[in-house]
């Protein structure tokens, strides 16, 4: 993507085009489509339900009409996000406790976009009707319940938890929301993602990766324009808090004082403490959770081909000791048990391309 300014939608979308059909390949990737069509109507409700967790996590299914029920599912990789479009009759949804007790170990985000009909959805005691032209996420990590009564169209974006908080603080505070997808970075996203879902098939893992590097950023701005994300804090307070976020993040890989981040945006350093006392966290170990959520995405990135040491000291830690005893208190598993997973999960993504489904 280049990195001149941008002013506006359709310039961004002629600029998004123009980067897709340079990153077209004369090989291509098929995407992972499933279709109840050619399963007989007692094996449909186990089929959808395998395909469902295979593509999302465990859930338990309710049919509207089972013996009628028809679904399509695709999916596609984009790096360390994955796109899917999921069309079917109406269904229920549940993810309960028992399938919490198999979860995998690092915790996702469900962004469902509805197309055809409003979605209802309900977790940690909050229910959201969301309609087309919105959008809502989901955790992996806590019960739920998702459904629709009419055949519908979803568009869904799997995210890693880690990498939606480094460009998202504390996005546990955005579930059960319904956000707006009519306007600004919010419909610009949506486009995107329709846009792109019939050119994946033609792009080479490095083009996808970028896409799915662009979608999360565009979500990030979609959510941080319409979300009561500091549900304590005046619009004005917001409003700093944001920018003394942004700056960090920006900054995130050169040393941080609290006074610099102050100073950078034209506040007290009193006041800066108070606006992160106020979100339940020091200005210290916001930063900190910063570089371990930017370096846990980068062992990922370059799960083959960056040390340890040069993740560490990318990321602004003082020494790779340091930060591999900060990584192993914050994730539970210390940097180099990550990224051996990352690297059996990339081999095992690698390898699943040259599988097709019929």
């Amino acid at each position: 993507m280049t990195h001149r300014m941008i002013k506006n939608k359709k310039q961004f979308m002629e600029t998004l085009g123009t980067t897709l059909v340079a990153a077209e390949q004369e090989e291509f990737m098929v995407n992972i489509s499933h279709c109840t069509t050619n399963e007989a109507p007692q094996s449909r409700k186990r089929y959808w339900e395998k395909i469902v967790t295979e593509t999302y996590f465990p859930l338990t299914l309710t049919f509207k009409a089972e013996s009628r029920f028809s679904g399509a599912l695709n999916s596609w990789d984009l790096g360390l996000i994955s796109l899917s479009k999921l069309e079917s009759d109406g269904v229920l949804y549940q993810r309960n406790s028992q399938h919490l007790e198999q979860a995998e170990s690092e915790e996702s985000y469900l962004i469902t976009i509805p197309d055809h009909d409003s979605i209802d959805f309900s977790q940690n005691g909050r229910e959201v009707g969301c309609a087309p032209g919105g959008f809502i996420l989901q955790r992996s990590h806590l019960p739920y319940q998702f459904s629709y009564t009419q055949p519908n169209r979803l568009w869904v974006m799997k995210i890693p938890a880690p990498l939606l908080r480094s460009k998202v603080g504390l996005p546990e505070r955005l579930v059960s929301l319904a956000f707006d997808a009519s306007q600004g970075a919010g419909d610009l996203m949506t486009e995107m993602v329709r846009m792109v879902s019939t050119r994946l098939d033609h792009m080479d893992q490095a083009a996808r990766h970028t896409i799915g590097s662009h979608l999360v950023d565009l979500l990030a701005l979609a959510v941080l324009d319409h979300s009561p994300m500091q549900s304590g804090l005046t619009s004005v307070q917001t409003a700093h808090l944001y920018r003394a976020e942004k700056f960090i993040r920006d900054h995130i890989q050169q040393p941080l004082r609290p006074q610099d981040i102050a100073s950078a945006c034209g506040i007290s350093l009193r006041y800066l403490h108070m606006l992160f006392q106020m979100r339940g966290q020091s200005v210290s170990s916001w930063v900190q959770e910063q570089r371990l959520l930017f370096s846990d995405t980068s062992l990922q990135q370059h799960a083959h081909t960056k040390s340890i040491a040069e993740i560490a000291y990318e990321w602004g830690f003082s020494s790779p000791a340091a930060f591999s005893q900060l990584y192993k208190n914050h994730f539970g598993l210390s940097p180099s048990e990550a990224r051996s997973q990352y690297r059996a999960r990339l081999n095992q993504h690698q390898d699943h391309h040259f599988l097709v489904d019929s």
